[in-house]
């Protein structure tokens, strides 16, 4: 059989594979190239940035210890391939659809405490509650910020001994399939924002440096990127 036509002269990028427009595909190069270097522009020095590219797909993302708080339950973390995630070619899923309402499963970022800085993740527009758990002291004691994918309610919960308190609340609107949430910590004083507006703020009353990272709680499968940490005043560990 003639292979000849499958490479054809191309009437806007010089050559074309059959069946394939070019023109748009190089479009969507530069939409994937300007949300990862938008991604990338934010990270400031001495952050740490994770953005699940290098590793392989269908497995749990690397650097990363996984916890589940509050209720018993399953999870399941996996680094997952997506079409347009804020850093191609990657996100990383809880990928195990019937949880219990009150368990948080959590992905814990290894070696990295933090007291006071900036944390943000990129949230997929899915069914679910999804954000992230800082200060984390133990299993008992840490702050937590969940966000429902489907209604917009925010609510930021602090655990101590086990037992839940609601520090603040706040309503999110969806306008693109992925959006920014972002913490910033200082000393008592927490101040989130989602898509760059903000979102709820509160006072933690008894901050403490503990372990981050991303969080879902309850069913649906959740889905992130570009998870990023911003220490203030320190550095963080290797």
């Amino acid at each position: 059989m003639s292979s000849a036509g499958i490479l054809e002269p191309g009437t806007r990028l010089g050559w074309a594979v059959k069946g394939i427009d070019f023109g748009r595909l190089a479009i969507a190069c530069v939409m994937f190239g300007s949300l990862t270097s938008e991604a990338a522009a934010q990270a400031a020095p001495g952050a740490i940035r994770n953005h699940f590219d290098a590793d392989a797909a269908m497995r749990a993302p690397a650097f990363f210890d996984f916890v589940v708080l509050g209720a018993p339950g399953d999870a399941d973390w996996k680094v997952t391939p997506d079409f347009n995630p804020p850093s191609a070619p990657n996100d990383v899923s809880q990928t195990i659809p019937d949880r219990p309402d009150n368990s948080i499963a959590a992905a814990l970022r290894r070696n990295v405490s933090l007291s006071d800085g900036r944390i943000s993740v990129y949230l997929k527009k899915l069914k679910g509650r999804a954000g992230m758990v800082f200060r984390l002291v133990s299993e008992r004691d840490f702050l937590v910020l969940l966000l429902d994918l489907d209604r917009g309610e925010a609510k930021l919960v602090s655990y101590r001994e086990g037992k839940p308190t609601v520090l603040g609340s706040g309503k999110a609107t969806f306008t693109t399939l992925w959006s920014m949430l972002a913490v910033e910590l200082h000393g008592a004083e927490i101040r989130a924002s989602w898509a760059g507006k903000p979102l709820l703020s509160a006072s933690d009353p008894a901050p403490a440096a503990g372990r981050v990272g991303m969080a879902t709680a309850g069913p649906g499968p959740v889905t992130f990127d570009e998870f990023l940490i911003e220490p203030a005043g320190e550095k963080p560990k290797p």
